[in-house]
């Protein structure tokens, strides 16, 4: 047996253990979605540029972050209701840090085809290097923001 057929085997087994009634459950009780997902830049202004001329996203608030009077908190909207947001940590230094436990692989933020392609004309413009899974219509778009985080622009519907 290969280690790919062990993964897949095990993939299986949580899939015949959690997803019993398939792949789509209803909405869970209590909660109502993310309202943010809050990440830490190493520049403010730089971040709020990508994400505002890159990406599209509007800023929507700027306020000092609660447990630490250096740091600011922006919030961006992303559309549907939910926000990414930004803290600065400028006290802190920039060490960035190492892919692990607990940390985030990438965020994914839905897009119609059109805001899809639109933000592909800016990577183009802007030379920001990016990976297409699909096509330059409609697909999984994958590029790095100024801190290295990986962002999907995806028009799948799930």
């Amino acid at each position: 047996m290969t280690e790919q057929h062990n993964y897949e085997a095990r993939r299986e087994e949580l899939r015949r253990q959690f997803l019993a009634g398939g792949e789509t459950v209803p909405e869970p009780p209590g909660t109502g979605g993310v309202h943010h997902l809050a990440l830490i830049c190493s520049d403010i202004e730089e971040t709020i540029r990508f994400y505002t001329e890159v990406v599209n996203m509007r800023l929507t608030r700027i306020i000092q972050n609660r447990d630490e009077p250096s740091s600011t908190h922006i919030f961006l909207d992303m559309g549907g209701g939910n926000l990414l947001a930004f803290f600065d940590f400028p006290q802190l230094g920039s060490d960035a840090t190492a892919r692990g436990i607990g940390s985030m692989h990438h965020v994914a933020i839905k897009a119609k085809p059109e805001a899809y392609q639109a933000i592909l004309a800016n990577l183009k413009q802007s030379g920001i290097p990016y990976d297409i899974h699909g096509t330059e219509e409609q697909g999984s778009l994958y590029f790095r923001d100024p801190d290295n985080i990986l962002i999907e622009i995806n028009t799948n519907p799930q």
